[in-house]
């Protein structure tokens, strides 16, 4: 996120008056937008391999099997300073053998997205399981990639069969790291020694858990490194955005505090079966969330809900409308991100729903206009009299254009 909120920089001055993005020619030489990107595609991680038809679907994948953990180094450089340190990628090939024609060759480096996804569905799978009933049954409705691929990686690293605690734990720990894919494989070889090794003892793993919840209390703990402080320096002078992320910023650091004091508590959900009220008392016992829904009745409903002591929904309307606009300015600006590393232009972008589209007051309001649910930056309302969440989140990016507004921020 704090990348993200990197681009804002370069972004921002590439705006017209209507909020529109036009990428010049000397952007892809931009330092803090190469840094930026680059810590991005490390931390969510990559594949390749997949074919880019957006008809493709996954088919059902008889065998997985995996080459040698490879290492490249990515070297972080300044036009002003030259190099200023590197990176070290961790990625694994993937052969995935299927009945539709030739295997899939693939290249995964594991971080955010596939860590949190595959976590996501042991969970998922779980609280399925019924007595009698097949892991094939239960993954028989579930595409290959990536729920499916989680646990085969893990397993083949790792050299035995798993469990779901065990699964959970790894995929935590990395996710708690700055380079969740090379914590994933140093983890993964450091239990593959203490399995090899044959005495049933956990010496490695133990140290590798305590040294990861260490550092990452200590991080956290640390004020000259809060992430919520840099995200406001970014957006000083911005008005409306930093009302928005100063509500964003309560949860940012409720989470991490949370995380610090149970950083497995996704385990928690894995414990005994939960019905759909059980499951939603427990989550929204660790932090409140954003329901949108369109009712049977017709009705729309955009609301944040909490048990009780939630940073969120006790507060007016009119205040949590500020992070709207803020949720709608950052969905607006990563629209704009190219596989490539680089920000493209407003009018070539892709196809992508408004966040709210479906739930909106507005859009029921004005006749569902077509572009919410495809492209919503063409959407203007009311002869621009009145704004949506989303128009309201574009044109306030145009507004903060000044240097004043808008702050440079370093990429270390």
């Amino acid at each position: 996120m704090l990348a993200c909120f990197w681009l804002i920089v370069p972004f921002v001055r590439g705006t017209n008056d209507r909020g529109w993005f036009t990428a010049p020619e000397s952007l892809g030489h931009d330092d803090l937008l190469m840094a930026a990107f680059t810590r991005m595609n490390i931390a969510r991680g990559s594949v390749t391999g997949i074919p880019k038809d957006k008809h493709f679907q996954w088919p059902v994948i008889t065998e997985w099997s995996f080459g040698a953990v490879r290492s490249e180094s990515v070297t972080l450089t300044s036009t002003t300073e030259g190099e200023i340190g590197k990176i070290q990628v961790k990625s694994i090939p993937i052969t995935a053998k299927h009945n539709r024609g030739e295997p899939l060759e693939l290249v995964l480096s594991p971080g955010l997205d596939f860590l949190s996804e595959g976590i996501a569905y042991e969970i998922e799978r779980e609280q399925r399981r019924a007595p009698g009933v097949s892991e094939k049954i239960l993954d028989s409705q579930t595409p290959s990639y990536p729920y499916l691929a989680y646990r085969p990686l893990v397993e083949h690293l790792i050299g035995y069969e798993t469990t779901i605690q065990e699964r959970i734990l790894i995929g935590n720990l990395a996710l708690l790291t700055h380079r969740p894919a090379q914590t994933f494989f140093e983890l993964c070889a450091a239990i593959k020694r203490d399995k090899d090794r044959g005495d049933d003892g956990k010496v490695e793993q133990e140290k590798f858990v305590n040294h990861i919840h260490q550092n990452f209390v200590e991080f956290i703990s640390d004020p000259n490194n809060s992430y919520t402080d840099q995200l406001k320096s970014i957006l000083a002078g911005s008005g409306d955005h930093l009302e928005g992320l100063d509500i964003y910023c309560k949860i940012i650091d409720k989470g991490l505090q949370l995380r610090m004091k149970a950083f497995i508590m996704e385990q928690m959900m894995v414990e005994k079966k939960l019905n759909a009220d059980e499951f939603l008392n427990l989550t929204l016992n660790i932090l409140e969330r954003l329901v949108c829904q369109e009712k049977v009745d017709g009705d729309s409903v955009i609301e944040w809900i909490a048990p009780h002591n939630g940073v969120i929904a006790t507060l007016p309307e009119e205040v949590i409308q500020k992070l709207s606009v803020l949720q709608t300015s950052i969905h607006y600006l990563q629209q704009h991100f190219t596989v490539d590393g680089r920000l493209g232009s407003t009018a070539q972008l892709k196809e992508s729903a408004c966040p709210f589209a479906g739930a909106c007051q507005a859009q029921k309001q004005y006749g569902h206009p077509v572009d919410c649910g495809s492209k919503p930056w063409n959407v203007s309302v009311d002869g621009g009299k009145k704004v949506c969440w989303y128009e309201a989140g574009r044109l306030s990016l145009r507004m903060a254009k000044s240097d004043q507004a808008i702050l440079d921020t370093p990429a270390d």
